[in-house]
């Protein structure tokens, strides 16, 4: 995805000098903006099926899976937290080979999510599916289905911890320690004092690798999903995260090194953080950059 047409230029708006000058030894040069509405995105033809989650997008592959999609839309859970009570009660998944395989879950689960994540957990050269599901006793958790014996399957899970309306939203998947192996990031409970959580599949399970608090990727009632963003900031090799505080009005950088999340940067605002992060070369030099949507009609630019 590319941003282009700049706009205009506000000025950065910081409560605290020093905050942009750490996102600056990382790499980065903070400026808020009007927001700029033209964005240029690639775009795959798809057939959305008759009982797709009414605005859910699919996940698409380029190995075996071609297309995820959340299905069965049922308001059986009745939280909406995502701004409304309709929730997906199965899967479909469309095959490379133009085979289709489906997945309906029990009446007491969901899937409390808008988007499924395509991500080769353990290296097989096979994609995971990640969601979202909730259920009546033990509320929102990550789980990994995968295509076992021509049938879809859950194939890990994370910890069973919360309850019943208690969800997460996941961050995204990288190697985020230089392992070789790829790990799964989610904020746990974004909306009272969030969680940020790294797993890692041992199995048939997500263990849970290092935590950090006071993170917000997400604000209750929204749709949009994706206030985080993935990228290698400092060139060192090993992805940051970029990820709003509690509040949502700071930036957070992440990095997980030696075994533990250690905050590499924050950039505190005076608006909050309202919308879907994307990544952009901003200025045409080859560097991905970040745009992150304001309140207020504007956005933080991070040009690298």
């Amino acid at each position: 995805m590319r941003a282009f047409a700049l706009g205009l230029a506000l000025g950065v708006a910081v409560a605290g000098p020093a905050s942009a000058d750490d996102l600056e030894a990382l790499g980065f040069r903070p400026l808020v903006a009007e927001a700029q509405r033209e964005i240029e995105i690639d775009l795959r033809a798809v057939s959305r099926p008759g009982n797709a989650l009414p605005d859910g997008q699919p996940a698409l592959g380029r190995g075996a899976i071609a297309e995820v999609w959340l299905t069965e839309p049922t308001e059986r859970y009745g939280h909406a937290v995502l701004g409304d009570g309709i929730e997906a009660g199965g899967l479909l998944v469309r095959r490379a080979d133009g085979d289709s395989l489906t997945l309906s879950l029990p009446e007491a689960q969901v899937f409390e999510d808008l988007t499924p994540r395509l991500v080769d957990l353990d290296g097989d050269g096979r994609d995971e599916i990640l969601v979202v599901r909730s259920s009546q006793s033990s509320g929102a958790m990550l789980v990994a289905y995968g295509v076992v014996e021509g049938a879809l399957r859950a194939v890990a899970k994370g910890p069973e911890r919360l309850t019943a309306h208690r969800w997460l939203n996941p961050v995204g998947a990288a190697d985020f320690d230089g392992d070789g192996v790829l790990e799964v990031a989610y904020v746990e409970t974004p909306h009272i004092g969030g969680v940020l959580r790294i797993f890692s599949r041992q199995g048939d399970r997500l263990v849970q690798e290092a935590e950090a608090y006071g993170f917000s990727n997400h604000a209750i009632g929204s749709r949009a999903l994706v206030l985080s963003a993935i990228l290698d900031a400092d060139g060192d090799g090993l992805p940051e995260i970029l990820l709003p505080d509690a509040r949502r009005r700071a930036l957070r950088v992440v990095g997980f090194v030696d075994g533990a999340l250690r905050e590499r940067a924050v950039l505190a605002l005076d608006a909050q953080i309202v919308g879907d992060f994307r990544l952009a070369d901003l200025d045409g030099n080859g560097l991905e950059g970040v745009v992150i949507p304001l309140s207020g009609d504007r956005e933080l630019r991070l040009y690298r």
